[in-house]
């Protein structure tokens, strides 16, 4: 492989992985930018290894807009240096050091000399933080060898080497990652008043999401888990337009149909992968899942076979 097409892999790996993300050569290396990644997939947690030459990494209001998401990153690095910024801030990451940065908003990660670091992406809405925390920790770096981010660091770093495990024990280990990521952001977060309603929600959303697969989740134990009345959760979800029920029943089938797609052969069964979300009706399965992604289970399971063969076939 030329130089030139090491090139062309690289800038086409950075804006196909990371929506958009565009490449910058610097110094020396101008015009032949390149770089090496190494990416691992837990659910909705991804884990990357990445090195490069001098570059910056830039995502822009155009991609924002053309590629919304709402999901947070950790840069934890090994070799070199990253300065990001982001919403007017600027921040030094140095080895030893992990910095934050949110991809709902536009940033520039500069890299200078030969660099190497690892990146755990999550979605913000999956750590129960509100968003003031988060801006809060996006402000300075953190140290990968104290406090909270020491355990998150360690996670991202056994994460990168590790072989990645069968399904279920993928999906533990982004809920791990997850609430790593939240201690973080929430280890120096004094909530005021107003944000309370905000935090508790957002907190009782994450134990939702850990807890799918517990037969008794619902109100009452919420409720009583997180030390407040019924009523009191009841008000936090009134607004949301499918309350606290709705919620656990939609992230429920959401879960479904992330196995189904992982699961593209008839094994397990679709009633077997929805047991194990504790969904038992085959008829409300049917027609909940339809209602919610326009499909019914088995017609998703085989286009989502279709779709991977295809993918396979255009590869050859």
């Amino acid at each position: 492989m030329t130089v030139g097409s090491i090139a062309d892999a690289w800038y086409h790996d950075m804006e196909s992985t990371f929506g958009g993300l565009e490449v910058v050569a610097l110094g020396s290396s101008a015009g032949q930018a390149s770089g090496a990644l190494a990416a691992k997939e837990l659910g909705p947690v991804g884990i990357y290894g990445i090195s490069g030459t001098p570059q910056q990494l830039v995502r822009s209001p155009h991609a924002v807009r053309q590629s919304p998401t709402d999901v947070l990153k950790v840069c934890a690095m090994r070799r070199g240096r990253c300065i990001i910024e982001q919403s007017g801030h600027e921040l030094t990451v140095a080895p030893g050091e992990f910095g934050l940065y949110d991809t709902a908003v536009p940033y520039r990660l500069t890299f200078q000399g030969a660099w190497q670091c690892e990146v755990m992406t999550a979605p913000s809405t999956s750590l129960g933080a509100p968003r003031a925390a988060v801006d809060e920790a996006r402000s300075h770096p953190w140290s990968a060898t104290t406090g909270a981010g020491t355990v998150l660091a360690q996670f991202i770093s056994a994460c990168t080497s590790m072989t990645v495990p069968a399904s279920v024990a993928r999906n533990h280990l982004a809920t791990a990652g997850e609430a790593l990521l939240a201690s973080v952001v929430l280890q120096d977060y004094e909530p005021g008043s107003e944000d309370m309603a905000e935090f508790l929600r957002r907190e009782i959303e994450s134990y939702v999401d850990r807890n799918l697969q517990d037969p008794h989740l619902g109100l009452k134990q919420i409720a009583s888990s997180h030390h407040v009345s019924v009523r009191t959760v009841q008000r936090l979800f009134v607004g949301s337009g499918m309350g606290l029920t709705g919620l656990i029943r939609k992230r429920r089938l959401q879960a479904v149909r992330r196995d189904l797609a992982a699961h593209r052969t008839a094994h397990p069964t679709i009633a077997e992968v929805a047991a194990r979300w504790c969904i038992h009706d085959a008829q409300w399965l049917a027609k909940a899942f339809k209602s919610e992604f326009g499909m019914a289970p088995s017609e998703f399971r085989r286009s989502s076979a279709a779709e991977t063969l295809t993918t396979h076939a255009s590869a050859l």
